[in-house]
């Protein structure tokens, strides 16, 4: 019966440290899909370019995309901080209007722009209860990307390898292992370094904001 006693008092406060130590520190996965929109420059003059005197980029209808990676949360009371490591698919619907100089008629194209990113956020977050409000930076590291200018010779839009942004949002927690994420995405610097045309480079600059909603699953 000593024993039994003694066993108990070696494992009780061994289960509360280890209780602690899962409730501040914990890993998991999460899965999600964005709804991204891409905003671009109206109008570039390209008046020494062949025959086309100007062209219009602008921004369509948004587009659903997907993203999923690790999480980890570290919490301390009711306030925590929360670091990603997602991969991250987005495309958005440009419309690419040319002023063709030789005929004054004006010939417009619905194209897809599609990125492949590894995204990096890292959020500041306060729980009452179940529900969270959070917010924070994002580093974005571009891993390739499609370009609406793809299809026209005497055209090249350069993009940033890696750009910031920030990130804010709700959250739940349903229990102690799925959780829930709500989040809008701004940029804080240029998608695009400009456009070449014919090796010269213009002012030109394309971003993108987003919707993302994700499910996660902390072990």
């Amino acid at each position: 019966m000593k024993r039994i006693i003694l066993i108990a008092l070696l494992i009780i406060p061994f289960t509360m440290v280890s209780k602690a130590q899962s409730d501040f520190f914990k890993i998991g996965i999460k899965a999600g899909i964005t709804s991204t929109s891409i905003k671009v420059d109206d109008v570039i003059d390209i008046d020494d370019a062949s025959d086309i005197d100007e062209l219009a980029i602008r921004g369509k209808n948004s587009k659903v995309g997907f993203q999923g990676g690790l999480m980890a949360r570290i919490t301390l009371a009711k306030l925590y901080v929360q670091p990603e490591l997602l991969f991250t698919s987005t495309s958005g619907e440009v419309e690419v209007t040319r002023l063709l100089e030789s005929t004054g008629t004006t010939v417009s194209t619905i194209k897809n722009q599609d990125f492949k990113q590894i995204d990096i956020p890292i959020m500041l977050g306060y729980k009452f209860g179940p529900a969270r409000i959070q917010g924070g930076p994002i580093a974005t590291i571009m891993l390739s990307s499609s370009s609406v200018l793809k299809d026209y010779n005497e055209y090249e839009e350069e993009f940033n390898g890696a750009t910031w942004g920030y990130q804010v949002g709700l959250g739940l927690d349903l229990g102690k292992k799925l959780t829930i994420d709500a989040k809008y995405e701004g940029n804080l610097s240029k998608l695009g370094d400009g456009i070449k045309v014919g090796g010269e480079t213009r002012s030109f600059d394309s971003r993108n904001s987003q919707f993302v909603v994700s499910l996660g699953y902390f072990f």
